[in-house]
């Protein structure tokens, strides 16, 4: 029988929470209802010395990738607002050091779930003497309810969960211009197939961050299969937008190599963009993953990412920005109009293909 706990209602004016302050856990639980196994439950931490009020997620909030009721949900009056912060603190408890434990925020529009995010520095407080350390996720759209859900293969407590009424001439994320901005938020992405939300290590494998994991190829045998990731926006893609990647992969096999191809499908063929050259292997180096930007000579309405490669790719940065507004179609400039030059400034002829300056501008000869 399903159990849900609704919580009587405290003021945040009982609480000495500033005015703004939406949630206030563990001050008070307004705003929060638990259900399933979900608990107000305590945690140790402190390498195991000191207890401390946490939201106990002892069970995954979906099974066969249908929501169950082992969550929290949030709602406040009026809903939640774009720039609203979200801050997140929490700790696990196992002895077993191959046990993670983590939370994602997400939302549920009755049929699908959308994480938003994912915790990334919940401290085991059996072996860890440091506090739950806070972290924080921006809103980028109005919603109505929020839910957290446990992320891992242990229980999860959240020791601080607060969102606070953010400033709504100034939203933090994304900037004004940004179309697809991951790992801050999974707007805009769909994935499919064998494709997930997942972390990967790097930095010599002692960091773990979010990533976009690509475990298999997007084509066999020439024709595409579901391991992608596809990217759309209102209105598509557009020439001049800039799209930026990141990457790693994490194998001790030298021999294997990781990347991912850019591409486009209309139906029945692939036409690949761009394939990424700088991925790092985070088991093997301690690099940051390397940022690399491709810019769009055509509109596009949906474009798609798969792996290139003999091991698993993680996107770990994803960005789609829109490009200026001036860039025109070369063809429907004359040639009367100036001589043309590519981005290096060089001076080429009117075939040339690409993004190129003609008095002045950006435009692109298709």
């Amino acid at each position: 029988m399903k159990k849900l706990f609704t919580l009587i209602a405290m003021t945040v004016m009982a609480i000495g929470a500033s005015a703004d302050t939406l949630i206030g856990y563990p001050a008070a639980q307004t705003g929060i209802t638990i259900s399933g196994t979900t608990t107000f439950d305590a945690v140790k931490i402190n390498s195991n010395t000191t207890s401390i009020n946490g939201i106990k997620f002892a069970n995954s909030y979906t099974a066969e990738g249908v929501l169950n009721d082992n969550y929290a949900k949030l709602a406040v009056d009026g809903g939640f607002k774009a720039g609203d912060v979200v801050t997140i603190a929490g700790a696990f408890n196992n002895s077993d050091d191959t046990k993670k434990s983590a939370v994602d925020l997400f939302t549920y529009d009755g049929n699908e779930v959308t994480v938003l995010f994912t915790t990334q520095q919940f401290v085991n407080g059996r072996t860890s003497a440091d506090e739950p350390a806070e972290e924080a996720f921006t809103l980028t759209a109005d919603i109505d309810t929020l839910y957290l859900g446990r992320n891992g293969n242990t229980a999860s407590f959240v020791t601080t969960l607060k969102v606070v009424r953010g400033e709504e001439s100034e939203p933090e994320q994304p900037q004004a211009d940004g179309l697809i901005d991951y790992p801050t938020v999974q707007t805009g992405i769909t994935i499919s197939g064998t494709t997930t939300f997942d972390a990967v290590k790097i930095n010599s494998n002692t960091t773990s961050i979010n990533g976009i994991k690509f475990a298999n190829s997007y084509t066999a045998e020439g024709v595409l299969n579901d391991n992608y990731a596809k990217l759309a926006v209102d209105g598509g893609f557009k020439a001049g937008d800039v799209v930026t990647i990141a990457g790693a992969f994490n194998n001790s096999d030298d021999t294997k190599k990781s990347a991912v191809d850019l591409f486009t499908y209309d139906g029945n063929e692939v036409t690949v963009l761009f394939t990424t050259q700088q991925f790092v292997n985070g088991r093997t180096s301690a690099d940051e993953p390397a940022v690399e930007t491709f810019t769009l000579t055509a509109d596009a309405d949906a474009l798609y990412l798969g792996r290139n490669g003999n091991t698993a790719s993680f996107v770990t940065t994803l960005k789609v920005v829109r490009g200026s507004a001036n860039i025109q179609t070369l063809s429907s400039v004359k040639a009367s109009n100036g001589a043309v030059f590519n981005l290096a400034g060089q001076k080429v002829g009117n075939g040339y293909k690409g993004i190129a300056i003609q008095n002045g501008k950006k435009v692109v000869n298709k």
